[in-house]
This record gives structure tokens, C-alpha cells and sequence, in this order.
């Protein structure tokens, strides 16, 4: 376990120093091998090209267009067909965390809350793509208002993009009920849409609570020129009521009650995972993958063991 979270990990909210010490948490893992969506926040990606390049790639039958330069003579003597060298072209491949502090997330009943999950999540995604040399950015939203970072590969402005994430979580308040972020979803991924053109890798750190369709279609539309995947973060209460009764409070009120019920537990486990279900497949038509992040576990070793580094 890392020092920042043996200080405090049950804290309400995360501090600077914390998510600056994950720097040294983001290794073990390439954001790659499990998933067909190219170059997940590996930081770079191979595109063929009819040119010269940094890697040969393959040799293959030439097509009218291809660079005469390109022609592999030996090839085309030995097969009496004309065939061109293919090389592959290292490029940049800037990635855009968008990142959850809404009232929503402001909840855990395990080792963290779901803000705090999100915030990790974050740090360790900035300082692996720093790390591989590109560039970050990130949209920070809450119910009401967003913050656009735009895409750096310095760990000055990695740690400026993690000060406002530490703001904005520090911004929530349990006195507070919540609120339906239906609304600044939708805000957000339109400004996104408006921003960012092609060859990115989008990662949506969220627990996509109030997701609407208007959303949904503004992210498949991300998904044309870019990579997309979605980090989405639940409680182990959200999926399965416990067994025994609970006491809910909102400081002025407290109210009791008893989920033993097994109609009523059954019934909340149904509706949470076809809800989940939905959405799920619903990327998974657009080739955007959904990793599940709970709770309870250090987030670090959750990223390892999904995306482990080959």
C-alpha cells in the first residue's frame, strides 16, 4: 500500500500530496492488451502508411498510389508480381481524462468513496501517459460546472490538472442532496465533442449516473476519429442491499430500514445490473469498452490486473 493511502484512506476527500505521490503507484499497466480498441493509453499507436516510416511493418502486393520507392525488388522478381514495403509510423496519441465529482459520487461504503475512486483513477491515468512521453488534459465536472484542461506532457501541468481535481473534490458536501447531473452530462460531452478532433484516447472516469441518450450519442459520435473507453465506478450497496438493517441520516433526519426484505433486495439487485447491462452493451456495439472499478480495492492494483502491461 502506498504512503498516501495508509494516511487516510477512508478520508472524505483527497488532498494534492496524494495524488501527486500516485505517480509512483502508475506502473504495471499499459491500458492495452485486453481490449481490440487500438492503443488504450499506451501512449503511442501504429498507423500503416504508404511511405517511408520509423518501423518496417510488412510487404505486401502494391496497389496503384503506393511510393514507387517503396517497392520491394526482391519480392517482385521472386513472385513475378509487383509487390511495396509497408512501413509503420509512431505518432502521438494525446489522451483526455473526464472526470466525475459530482454529488453522486460523493458516496462509498468500503475503503473509498467514489470521488475519491475517480480522483485516483485520474492521477495514475495522467502521470502513466506523461510517463510515455504524451500529452493529458482533462475536463473536471461536478452538477453544475465543468473545467477544460487542455493536453500537457509536463508534470508542472499534470500537477496543476490535479489541483483542480483536488478543488473540485473538495467542493462536495454530504449536507448537500444530490443532484441530477443529467444536464452537465450532457454539457460536457457536447464541449468535448467541440474540441477535440481526431486521435485521441477519451477515457470517461465516471459512475455514469443520469446518463441520458443525448449523452450517449454525443460519446458514440467521440467514438468515429477516437478511442473511447469507460472507467465506470460502483459500491457494492449500489448493486446488492446489505443484510441487515441501516440507518440513513441527512443531519436533521434519521431514518431506519431493513433490507432484509428479500423481495425488496432482489427487486434493487434486478434493476442495478440490467440498468448496468444496458449500458453496457450499448458501447460494446460501438467498440468502447467498460471496466468496472469498485470500492474497496487500491485502485493502482485494479488498473494492474485489468490492464496488465505485457
Amino acid at each position: 500500500m502506498s504512503k498516501s493511502e495508509k494516511e487516510n484512506p477512508t478520508s472524505g476527500y483527497v488532498t494534492l500530496h496524494e495524488l501527486h505521490g500516485m505517480q509512483f503507484e502508475a506502473s504495471g499497466f499499459s491500458f492495452l492488451p485486453k481490449y481490440k480498441v487500438q492503443s488504450l493509453l499506451a501512449g503511442r499507436h501504429k498507423s500503416a502508411m504508404r511511405g517511408r516510416g520509423l518501423d518496417f511493418k510488412e510487404v505486401r502486393q502494391y496497389v496503384a498510389g503506393d511510393d514507387i520507392r517503396n517497392i520491394d525488388w526482391k519480392v517482385t522478381a521472386r513472385t513475378q508480381k509487383t509487390h511495396t514495403k509497408v512501413f509503420s509510423e509512431e505518432r502521438e496519441r494525446p489522451v483526455l481524462l473526464v472526470v466525475d465529482q459530482s454529488s453522486s459520487m460523493f458516496f462509498g461504503t468500503q475503503s473509498y468513496l467514489k470521488s475519491t475512486v475517480s480522483a485516483h483513477l485520474a492521477a495514475l491515468g495522467a502521470w502513466r501517459t506523461v510517463d510515455v512521453g504524451d500529452r493529458v488534459g482533462a475536463f473536471v465536472f461536478n452538477d453544475t460546472k465543468f473545467e477544460n484542461i487542455r493536453p500537457q506532457r509536463s508534470s508542472t501541468a499534470i500537477l496543476s490538472m490535479l489541483k483542480t481535481i483536488e478543488v473540485y473534490n473538495n467542493q462536495l458536501n454530504a449536507q448537500q442532496p444530490p443532484q441530477s447531473k443529467t444536464l452537465i452530462l450532457e454539457s460536457v460531452f457536447q464541449k468535448v465533442r467541440s474540441t477535440v478532433n481526431h486521435d485521441y484516447l477519451i477515457v470517461i472516469i465516471s459512475d455514469l449516473r443520469g446518463i441520458s441518450d443525448k449523452t450517449i450519442h454525443h460519446i458514440f459520435n467521440l467514438k468515429r476519429h477516437n478511442d473511447v473507453m469507460v472507467f465506470h465506478i460502483e459500491d457494492d450497496w449500489e448493486k446488492e442491499l446489505p443484510l441487515r438493517a441501516i440507518s440513513l441520516s441527512n443531519s436533521d433526519r434519521q431514518v431506519s430500514i431493513e433490507n432484509s426484505m428479500k423481495k425488496v433486495r432482489e427487486k434493487h439487485q434486478k434493476a442495478f445490473a440490467n440498468e448496468k447491462e444496458m449500458l453496457t452493451d450499448q458501447f460494446a456495439e460501438y467498440g468502447i469498452p467498460v471496466l468496472t472499478f469498485n470500492t474497496n480495492e487500491r485502485l493502482a492494483d485494479q488498473l494492474r490486473d485489468l490492464l496488465k502491461d505485457h
